[in-house]
């Protein structure tokens, strides 16, 4: 599922789902809900995505885990987003937020600030998601946590599409191309659809050669020298 393979995930998470069944077992069917969930919304299969992310977040509460609510919430805070529904997701992108802090997570306070990000964004609260995404920043410095840095590349990319700043937008999406490229990582369903319309509308503005151009040079960077641009543009911008 993490590498994107939605169409085989779900044969693996419905037997893990069948045999956490077969024993009872709360906990193991919680955590096999959440990631079939996000398989089905990988696949575009929207009714089956809510179905499960509905239930993943009934049985985390029933098991009392703060973890487990919060991943939960978070996955069915990404369906909300995908349908366009951003009043549905900032809330639960909120308490998802509010329940990490308490468990101190700095991975996971960094998703939450990047979702939070991209709904902003979306809004055209550019100044809201910048300061969200100099949080993230701080938390790469801290922990190194190059999933972190992967996406705080791309919500900077649709940061800059926001500002009319297309060179940069095709810049930070070239960067970020090459480093999914060393970690394996895909985004997930939910941060395609944010990143997807965006990276389209900045290379229709700069036309195919200069765009290619200009995320050739994104590409050509090494991952301190794109962390070191997207921090210096994000203090400043």
């Amino acid at each position: 599922m993490f590498m994107g393979r939605y169409r085989d995930a779900p044969r693996y998470l419905e037997e893990s789902l069948a045999i956490g069944r077969e024993l009872g077992d709360p906990r193991r069917i919680a955590v096999a809900l959440q990631p079939l969930g996000v398989a089905y919304l990988g696949q575009g299969e929207l009714a089956a995505a809510r179905r499960y992310l509905e239930q993943a977040v009934e049985s985390a509460r029933s098991l009392g885990e703060q973890r487990e609510i919060a991943t939960a919430l978070n996955a069915l805070a990404g369906l909300h987003r995908v349908e366009g529904h951003l009043d549905r997701a900032e809330p639960l992108y909120e308490s998802f937020l509010s329940l990490v802090r308490e468990l101190d997570d700095r991975e996971l306070i960094a998703v939450g600030l990047l979702n939070l990000a991209m709904v902003a964004i979306g809004r055209e609260a550019g100044e809201r998601a910048r300061q969200m995404l100099i949080g993230v920043l701080g938390i790469v410095d801290e922990i190194g946590s190059r999933p972190a840095a992967q996406s705080l590349l791309e919500v900077s990319a649709g940061l800059a599409v926001l500002r009319g700043e297309w060179q940069r937008a095709a810049r930070f999406y070239g960067a970020v191309e090459a480093l999914a490229g060393q970690t394996g990582l895909h985004r997930d369903p939910a941060d395609e659809a944010f990143l997807a319309p965006l990276v389209g509308k900045a290379q229709a503005a700069l036309g195919n050669q200069a765009f290619a151009t200009a995320e050739d040079s994104g590409r050509a960077l090494s991952y301190d020298q794109a962390m070191r641009e997207a921090g210096d543009w994000l203090r400043v911008a």
